[in-house]
């Protein structure tokens, strides 16, 4: 299976084309005028942030990262700021103090946007570092609270996180924040988001190749079932790419420390690890692919269906498996890195040895 070809059909999968319940805000028709009387011109991610958008300096940096999609004035209007003073700021070179602190600031509210509120400020710290941003997390912390962004269900998510289940058992970690791997499949990792449509919410887990970065396998369903990852799974090592005795390390979600996963695993002999709990450090990697999921696809569309989510879930992963380069691979897209690992193995095998 190619690592940009959907695969196999799934419970939500679209047909062909792009359904038309997934839309943009078009800014430039009689939507702008409706959007102004409603409230809902803004990404609702963004606009829910504006109120704790403190500093004039933050707003402006948001105005402009916001102007291509909708008209300045409006942005103004809804941020409390005249443009008068937005086109003065874009007119002017800040001091380099300022414009780091701005910068920081519209980096924060992008990743706690791209988690739909969710992430308190060690996830928001994660994200960050995985994309090449050198913060603290202190610094990160203060910021969030200068800007009013408290996860909506922090209190709910740490409670669930700390309940035991006879039904679940935790692998120790065998990964300890090693994130890269020299050989492809021998180290995978995987986790599960979700999207919001008007049906309710699409979850999605995926499973990551640590020395490609490639997603491997994915699901899309309506319930966060161990089903879900037990089908990501097995869509990763139909890929072919997928080493014996891999290991596959996961956070502490009830879904990765349910007996029926240990069992799966134990059967194709795939051994399992998790971090620290409640330390989003120790799946940065897979964290940080669905804060891009989310902010280079998902932050300004609006799903009527989840049918309409998969379909852009998935075109998403062919988008990044094979045109998105990253950096830690020498600016080579996943797939690139999977060829040249696998051109390596060949020459290597080839090569006689030495007398």
């Amino acid at each position: 299976m190619g690592l940009g070809e959907p695969g196999p059909a799934e419970q939500d999968r679209p047909g062909t084309g792009v359904d038309p319940a997934a839309t943009r805000t078009d800014p430039g028709s009689g939507e702008r005028e409706r959007a102004a009387a409603t409230g809902r011109g803004v990404p609702k991610k963004s606009e829910r942030l504006l109120p704790g958008t403190r500093s004039r300096g933050q707003r402006f940096v948001v105005i402009d990262r916001l102007k291509a999609d909708l008209p300045v004035s409006y942005l103004c209007e809804k941020l409390g700021v005249s443009r008068s003073g937005y086109y003065d700021w874009a007119g002017r070179e800040p001091s380099p103090r300022a414009q780091r602190r701005d910068e920081l600031a519209a980096l924060v509210i992008c990743e706690f946007a791209a988690s739909e509120r969710s992430a308190g400020y060690r996830k928001v710290t994660a994200a960050l570092h995985a994309d090449g941003v050198a913060v603290d997390r202190k610094t990160v912390a203060a910021r969030m609270r200068e800007l009013g962004l408290i996860p909506l269900f922090a209190e709910a998510a740490f409670k669930k996180a700390n309940q035991r289940s006879s039904r679940e058992v935790d692998p120790v970690d065998l990964v300890n924040r090693l994130f890269s791997s020299l050989t492809p499949g021998a180290i995978l990792v995987g986790d599960i988001t979700y999207v919001h449509t008007r049906e309710g919410w699409l979850y999605v887990a995926t499973v990551i190749d640590l020395a490609s970065r490639a997603v491997l396998g994915y699901a899309t369903g309506k319930r966060q079932t161990v089903g879900l990852i037990i089908r990501a799974l097995d869509r990763a090592r139909a890929s072919g790419h997928v080493a014996a005795g891999t290991i596959f390390h996961s956070d502490h979600g009830s879904q990765y420390r349910a007996k029926s996963f240990a069992r799966y695993c134990g059967k194709h002999g795939i051994r399992r690890s998790m971090g620290a709990n409640m330390q989003c450090w120790d799946n940065a990697v897979a964290e940080s692919f669905f804060s891009k999921l989310k902010n280079e696809r998902l932050t300004w569309l609006t799903f009527t269906t989840r049918r309409a989510a998969t379909h852009e879930v998935v075109k998403y992963i062919g988008h990044y498996n094979t045109r998105r380069r990253h950096q830690s691979l020498g600016y080579k897209t996943p797939a690139e890195a999977l060829t040249t690992f696998a051109n390596t193995a060949k020459t290597a095998n080839a090569t006689p040895a030495a007398a």
